[in-house]
């Protein structure tokens, strides 16, 4: 949460990719609920964080899209269409469960 320069930007895609490699991931979901703001820089580092995790061989999503950053991306002419996008975290969950077609199971009662 917050904003995110330069240096956060390299300590996130630093731990993000460790964390890719560490736990096998298939997915990752970046979610941008709480960055304030979304300008080319903010962009930038995003798409490079997708592209890095892309090498690794996990796909990317980017969730948490309101609709003040999203006219603020097409504003600024920002391309981001290779991200599979959902509006909200738990979207991206479904999607990312259906992509790696895993299901949440209720377990309660489960002998």
């Amino acid at each position: 949460v917050g904003t995110i320069d330069t240096e956060r930007a390299k300590q996130i895609m630093e731990n993000l990719l460790t964390g890719v490699v560490k736990h096998r991931s298939e997915v990752v979901l970046i979610d941008i609920t709480g960055v304030p703001v979304v300008d080319t820089m903010v962009a930038h580092h995003i798409i490079q964080a997708a592209d890095a995790v892309r090498l690794v061989g996990a796909k990317c999503m980017l969730v948490g899209i309101r609709p003040e950053i999203a006219q603020t991306i097409v504003n600024l002419g920002i391309d981001l269409n290779q991200f599979t996008t959902k509006n909200t975290l738990k979207k991206g969950v479904e999607a990312a469960l259906e992509l790696t077609s895993r299901k949440i199971v209720n377990v309660e009662g489960a002998e």
